[in-house]
């Protein structure tokens, strides 16, 4: 518990009572000479020339690019459903259907409804888009997005969006799931999303740079001083 001075004490960190050295195979200074010739070959060979695709997306797909604008601009922006309609390649026609979630159409699939929920939280300027195919009873797909000042990690204007994806089982046809999701795996007549997951990384990117040509262009010939 943070104290009302801001400091975190020691005696407040996590632990159950059990400290880090009855943990076994944590590598740390005081677990290893991290300036032994020993340890630094060690930590080179665990890097590579060149990555399995698999290796790099077949857990989680991130992608990150800087955008030339305000980031309150892009928060506010991407925090509005209706922004997908702009940048994404395929997700349209989202209407309110109560409680904060709408069901739009994703055209990459004739026209497969989709679901979706738009979690913000300004303080961290995360959106968090909960969202599913076909059915609205578990938003099992979840798209992360992360906005950083670029002033800060950049030193140069504008914004950096990190945009995380992690493979939920249900994108297996073949892994266990629910019959509201796997009656619509089991369909042919057009691709499951769970189909494209290795090309999640090529299509994200894609609508990660429609992003940032809409925020750029906008904030470059729109109003000055006037976001919206």
């Amino acid at each position: 518990m943070r104290t009302a001075s801001g400091e975190d004490p020691r005696t407040g960190l996590t632990t159950l009572g059990i400290p880090t050295s009855k943990i076994p195979g944590l590598l740390t200074c005081e677990t290893r000479d991290l300036q032994s010739p020993e340890f630094m070959r060690e930590w080179a060979s665990m890097s590579k020339d060149l990555y399995p695709r698999a290796e790099v997306f077949g857990e989680y797909c991130t992608c990150h690019i800087h955008v030339d604008c305000p980031i309150d601009m892009a928060y506010e922006y991407i925090s509005n459903v209706h922004s997908l309609e702009e940048y994404t390649a395929s997700t349209r026609s989202f209407e309110h259907l109560g409680g904060g979630v709408y069901k739009g159409e994703d055209r990459l699939a004739r026209n497969t409804p989709l679901y979706m929920q738009v979690k913000c939280f300004p303080d961290s300027r995360c959106v968090d888009y909960l969202c599913a195919w076909d059915q609205g009873k578990e938003l099992w797909m979840r798209y992360h997005f992360r906005l950083l000042d670029a002033s800060e990690v950049f030193a140069k204007p504008g914004c950096v969006l990190i945009w995380t994806n992690c493979k939920h089982p249900y994108y297996d046809r073949a892994s266990p799931a629910p019959d509201y999701v796997d009656v619509h795996r089991k369909r042919t007549d057009r691709p499951w999303v769970g189909d494209l997951w290795p090309h999640f990384y090529e299509g994200h990117l894609i609508e990660a740079r429609n992003l940032k040509a809409i925020l750029e262009y906008r904030f470059n010939h729109g109003p000055k001083h006037d976001h919206r």
